[in-house]
């Protein structure tokens, strides 16, 4: 996985937690149970998290200076 391509699934993810546990993501998606929705940031916590681990940072910091 290239550099850009973990740091846009991190960023993405991380927006949607932060969307789903203030509860503005009710308005585009519906949940069948409040086990689901949490099911859901869970997962979408874990992708961030992944998605952070996936970055290389030494060819990050690398390429910024």
């Amino acid at each position: 996985m290239k550099n850009y391509q973990a740091i846009l699934l991190s960023v993405a993810s991380s927006v949607l937690v932060i969307k789903t546990l203030n509860g503005s993501i009710l308005k585009y998606m519906h949940f069948a149970g409040v086990l689901n929705e949490m099911a859901f940031a869970f997962i979408m916590f874990l992708l961030t998290i992944a998605g952070l681990t996936a970055i290389d940072y030494k060819k990050l910091i690398k390429s910024l200076f």
